[in-house]
């Protein structure tokens, strides 16, 4: 770059207008891009990433072992998982003990969903077993990978951790640019890896709004081995559903593991992958129910099944997931952990409880299951015809597509898609868009406390006073077919108290104090062909709704808060023809959301059914001043709004200001040796780097360098008149990498701007 030094203008503008410093960078470089092959990973190389994930994103994270957790043996001897030494101990209970650490990786936000809260009891639950049979060896790489871009779609969006920001004189203010900064840099990072805005903050939502428990090796010693079994007994012939014998269940330390995280915690929905044949498998896959297959929650199975083979694709000859009953596409089993966590709890007389030999025995009531645990929609993921592929693992720029395209798509990648779409599916949300077609910048931020009514000041927009009407527009996930969606509004100050920031309220607990538009219905973006069946709007390949409320009533000053609310999958709760046993649903996630009497408690969580969903409300603020004609968003966290936030509201109650929830996180640097995972262009010669930056010629240059002066000194004279007019800046951010320092430590001491 030294050659260029001359020729690429860093335009360092600083000027001094309302005592606000602007920096300016203009480079007139090409976009690098990020895109990462995917391999199949060691053992060795798995449990290293875990630990890396568990210490860079301590806040999102946890890392532990079944050994550790739940005080089960190690399988194996001390030529086996010999890594095991060399890793931080924090995770295992006996570092030193032979055999193989079982790591189980948990993510979920414990500051917006505080231990013992009622979000975080409530909380959706989804499992991710990599891999059962050991020589199956995608699942593994896929769970890894996946959890790799959650967490860091999640912290990126968590910055800055302020509601709003501070004043930029303070040292609070300087603290938020500091964030503001490596939330933009990082921002910056995940685009050139092909993850666009509205991708990051849908990343970010999933782990703000859900409990995601993965176990990448839960046959670690098969894994390790490459071996099919855990030393000779297929774990997936040892659960406790229509075995033989009690002898022959819970003989694996794999299946114990997968039995103690299920006694823990109350799973809507899990994933469980093999290889052997290309497949998405649901029940029935057992004996008792040949020939039919059929199982009470058909209806919704296959649906969700469908949707997971069209998201995951195909690629370069390999056809989408074939989809239908284990039965019919794979074969019968006994003491399958799929059928198990689907019926353990309801279809008892096909339980027996255990009684293994093995590794001194295992506590018989621990397969003595409560009517609610077991209950998941726990679907079979056959990856790929071979056991081990040798190639076309695909990569990770724009893994995120509608549509992926063949050349990125690929065994590791599809099945990445997969499971972040069983994520999402779990459960039902409402996210509003914006107003008047402007966008929303905030959607739901991860480490974010929001205790009482801090999501009034959070989503928030300005109107102007003499609007009649206000068009909202908003988004429906989590399921596939919205059977009505609305708004419902009214000025906060009559709001009922039970409308917060964390609780879905009931129908009955609304009052009479909101305003209603008409019910509209549609597809969601998991809904086959929605493109042909969507009357709506479109935005960034997903379906839209939009609505107009009269605001024409309300006066200069009055906040209203305004809620979406969604009905969706209402025909799930039909029994199928020839439906074995012929009931009504028994799964959670379907009676989650079609059933309000459904009910269960487990662990110290809780599944309540309900039938309609309510978004986080958008807060819109009547501006004071007559001559303001622009809808404007006031909560964007890089900028600082033009109303005093700190205003106190009767409707907003008393709340902790975060004071101590904010920690030390540490941003990942932005390039990482990795000797597995290679970009496409390694090893392909002299030919052109991807990865690297490409350099335009010096007359280019020059001309570009003119063209943006000019433009900087029009956008800066234009900005002052602006912020002289309405008071509000956009902190500019800085895009050189070199000007940061990636290993940035938050203080302890960092605060969210108080509310009230």
């Amino acid at each position: 770059m030294s050659s260029y030094a001359s020729l690429f203008l860093l335009l360092l503008l600083f000027t001094s207008f309302d005592a606000v410093v602007v920096v300016v960078v203009v480079t007139a470089a090409e976009t690098k891009v990020i895109n990462l092959q995917y391999k199949i990973l060691s053992s060795t190389r798995i449990a290293s990433e875990l630990e890396s994930l568990a210490i860079n994103y301590p806040y999102l994270a946890t890392l532990t072992t079944a050994q550790a957790a739940f005080d089960l043996p190690f399988a194996g001897t001390p030529d086996d998982c010999t890594f095991k030494a060399n890793l931080n101990s924090n995770s295992n209970s006996n570092s030193n003990a032979p055999g193989c650490p079982n790591y189980i990786l948990t993510i979920h936000d414990p500051i917006a969903n505080p231990p013992g809260s009622f979000t975080d009891s409530s909380l959706p639950e989804v499992f991710l077993s990599g891999a059962l049979h050991g020589n199956e060896r995608v699942g593994p790489t896929a769970v890894l990978e996946t959890a790799k871009l959650l967490l860091e779609a999640a912290q990126c969006e968590s910055l800055p951790q302020f509601i709003a920001p501070p004043d930029p004189d303070t040292e609070q203010g300087s603290k938020w640019l500091l964030q503001a900064q490596q939330g933009e840099s990082c921002r910056n990072k995940l685009i050139q890896g092909g993850i666009t805005h509205s991708q990051r903050k849908w990343l970010a939502r999933l782990v703000a709004t859900r409990r995601i428990v993965i176990v990448p090796m839960t046959n670690a010693l098969g894994y390790d081995r490459n071996e099919r079994t855990e030393d000779g007994i297929d774990p997936n012939r040892d659960f406790p559903y229509d075995v033989t014998s009690p002898d022959m269940c819970m003989q694996t330390i794999a299946g114990r593991t997968v039995n103690e995280l299920f006694r823990k915690h109350l799973f809507q929905t899990s994933l469980t992958f093999h290889a052997g044949t290309e497949v998405v498998g649901y029940e029935w896959g057992a004996f008792p129910y040949l020939p039919t297959n059929i199982s009470p929650d058909d209806v919704a199975q296959v649906e969700i099944g469908r949707a997971y083979s069209s998201f995951a694709g195909g690629f370069q000859g390999t056809n989408s997931y074939k989809t239908g009953t284990m039965n019919e596409l794979v074969y019968a089993v006994k003491g399958g952990m799929e059928d198990w966590a689907y019926a353990a709890s309801w279809d008892t007389d096909k339980v027996t409880p255990c009684q293994p030999t093995t590794y001194g025995g295992y506590d018989k009531s621990k397969t003595l299951y409560n009517q609610s645990s077991l209950r998941a929609f726990n679907m079979l993921i056959e990856t790929s015809n071979d056991k081990i592929p040798n190639n076309h693992f695909g990569s990770s720029h724009g893994i995120l597509e509608q549509e992926p395209s063949f050349e990125n798509n690929g065994h590791v990648a599809r099945n990445i898609r997969l499971a972040l779409s069983a994520i999402d599916l779990v459960q039902p949300y409402v996210s509003i868009w914006g107003a008047n077609m402007v966008p929303l910048q905030n959607d739901v931020v991860p480490m974010m406390p929001r205790p009482g009514r801090i999501c009034a000041e959070s989503k928030i927009m300005k109107i102007p006073q003499n609007q009649k009407e206000t068009n909202i527009g908003w988004t429906v996930g989590g399921g596939f077919n919205v059977d009505f969606t609305n708004l419902i509004f009214a000025k906060w100050e009559d709001v009922p108290l039970v409308m917060d920031c964390a609780r879905q309220p009931l129908q009955s607990e609304l009052g009479v104090a909101f305003r209603t538009t008409e019910t509209i219905s549609g597809p969601t973006k998991w809904k086959a062909n929605w493109q042909k069946n969507n009357s709506n709007g479109v935005n960034e390949g997903e379906p839209m709704f939009f609505s107009t409320i009269d605001t024409s009533m309300f006066q200069p000053g009055d906040r209203i808060a305004v809620f979406a609310v969604a009905r969706l999958d209402q025909g799930w709760n039909d029994v199928p023809d020839g439906a074995k046993p012929n009931i009504a649903p028994q799964s959670h996630m379907v009676n989650a959301r079609t059933n309000p009497s459904w009910r269960h408690e487990s662990a110290g969580k809780i599944i309540q059914g309900r039938q309609d969903w309510y978004s986080i409300p958008l807060t819109l603020v009547i501006s004071d001043d007559s001559d303001d004609y622009e809808t404007a968003e006031l909560s964007d966290r890089f900028i600082i709004p033009d109303i005093d936030l700190k205003k106190p509201h009767d409707f907003l109650q008393p709340r902790d200001n975060g004071n101590g929830n904010q920690g030390n996180i540490n941003e990942e640097d932005d390039e990482i040796e990795d000797t597995e995972r290679t970009s496409p262009q390694e090893g392909k010669g002299n030919g052109p780097n991807t990865d690297g930056i490409t350099l335009p010629s010096p007359n280019f240059v020059l001309i570009l360098v003119l063209f943006a002066f000019c433009g900087v000194v029009v956008y800066k004279l234009g900005k002052w008149i602006r912020r002289r007019k309405s008071g509000r800046e956009r902190v500019s951010i800085l895009d050189d990498d070199d000007v940061f320092v990636h290993e940035f430590t938050f203080d302890e001491d960092i605060q969210l701007r108080e509310l009230a």
